[in-house]
């Protein structure tokens, strides 16, 4: 575990294994730890990089309060890939983590090798959208609790949603998600010509089991926005952590091409 002053905040970090580096971007209220099932097999082939967001888990943020953007995560990204090697790599980056690491590609051409984004949440893309409206969200939480507000989440993204409360930790999280991550998320829209244009080789994953889901076909229309065919994976929105041992190799055939 190590530690990256950034302006603004404290990025909590691992650095793990040898090899092209690989940098994990989590998503929504996910810290570096959804990453911990598949890090331990790509470690054997890359120098991978996971990290807390700023605001999320161990990455303490200098004001608590203060809005959050995606060009300053991006540039959270850039920073941790830089204090590694400046050498061009790749990403994984998962669900809400997509739009920094897609930000990343479209205002840095050549610093990424290939990017997977695993089922970026681009339901602006989608003849309905989901009635996931962070203002409704923030009043549900205000009168019913965090719970209440993640569990109307939850339904609406298509996801099975846990019972009771939440653990201190994944409170905290869920709170800043709601409160401070979701309205950013939603409102970006990749500049898809900057992304072909740029000279990364992008590959948009969707889960063999979460057909249907908004993020899955979401990312099914992100995909052809780029000219792509999307990419299969093992398991669902999260298979990487739930299929970690058939993930792997799909993800190392596809980053090793």
């Amino acid at each position: 575990m190590a530690v990256l002053d950034v302006p603004g905040a404290r990025l909590h970090h691992t650095v793990t294994g040898s090899g092209p580096v690989l940098l994990c971007v989590p998503g929504g209220a996910a810290d570096s730890g959804m990453f911990a099932p598949i890090a331990s097999l790509l470690a054997e082939h890359y120098t991978v990089i996971t990290y807390d967001p700023r605001g999320i888990s161990r990455s303490i943020l200098d004001d608590p309060g203060e809005e959050q953007r995606i060009e300053v995560h991006t540039d959270d990204a850039l920073r941790l890939l830089d204090s590694v090697s400046e050498e061009p790599a790749a990403i994984f980056a998962s669900s809400g983590g997509c739009m920094q690491a897609f930000e990343l590609v479209a205002r840095h051409p050549g610093r990424v090798r290939t990017l997977l984004a695993h089922e970026p949440p681009l339901t602006s893309l989608l003849d309905e959208e989901p009635d996931v409206d962070p203002d409704e969200l923030l009043r549900i939480h205000r009168e019913h609790g965090i719970e209440a507000a993640m569990a109307k989440f939850m339904a609406e993204a298509g996801f099975e949603a846990g019972e009771g409360a939440l653990p201190p930790e994944m409170r905290k999280n869920v709170e800043f998600f709601v409160v401070h991550l979701m309205k950013m998320i939603g409102d970006f829209t990749p500049d898809y010509a900057a992304l072909k244009a740029s000279g990364t080789r992008i590959v948009v994953g969707v889960g063999k089991e979460s057909a249907g889901q908004p993020a899955h076909e979401a990312a099914v229309l992100a995909a052809g926005r780029l000219g792509l065919d999307p990419t299969y994976f093992p398991g669902d929105h999260g298979g990487f952590a739930a299929e970690a041992a058939t993930f792997a190799p799909l993800l190392r055939e596809i980053l090793g091409a």
